[in-house]
């Protein structure tokens, strides 16, 4: 397990994991992902913000169920997301992103659905398009600060994809 972390965060700089293909577990997943949250997002007529997310793999897809608040031209909301999405890996970048994003479900503070609210379409227009555009995952990145003081090889991730519920990174 702990292998299996340093592969899919970038620590690891030895040649003997090329070539191979490794599932993520989904706790070091979540633990990465609980270190970036809560995430606030100033948009020009909107702030959004992003808390307690919860993530599961199910078929070919990720989904996020998270908490949000959103004050919107005037207005505010708040309550549960869930989201389901794909992931692409930019080999050039080493940079992961979420993509074919669907906000699939909206529920205000009360637990009520409320997608079809003026408010509810225009935080999913802002969060697509955001979340699609801005990588959630940098692996070069990450090498560079763990190793700022000493030059090594780190392994090369050709692609990570979701299959049969599990997150995979192929080196």
């Amino acid at each position: 397990m702990i292998l299996v972390f340093v592969v899919a965060l970038g620590i690891v700089s030895c040649t003997f994991l090329e070539n191979k293909t490794l599932s993520v577990p989904k706790s070091i997943i979540q633990g990465k992902v609980d270190k970036k949250f809560s995430i606030t997002k100033n948009f020009l007529f909107a702030k959004v913000t992003l808390k307690n997310p919860k993530v599961d793999f199910k078929g070919d897809k990720m989904y996020i169920d998270a908490d949000y608040s959103a004050s919107l031209v005037g207005s505010g909301i708040s309550g549960k997301m869930y989201l389901s999405t794909n992931v692409r890996y930019d080999t050039n970048k080493e940079e992961l992103y979420l993509v074919d994003l669907s906000i699939d479900k909206i529920l205000d503070e009360n637990g009520k659905e409320v997608a079809d609210s003026s408010e509810a379409k225009m935080l999913k227009s802002l969060l697509s398009n955001y979340i699609e555009t801005t990588p959630v995952y940098k692996y070069g990145e990450e090498h560079e600060e763990k190793n700022k003081d000493r030059i090594k090889k780190h392994v090369k991730i050709k692609n990570m994809y979701i299959r049969d519920g599990k997150l995979f990174v192929q080196t």
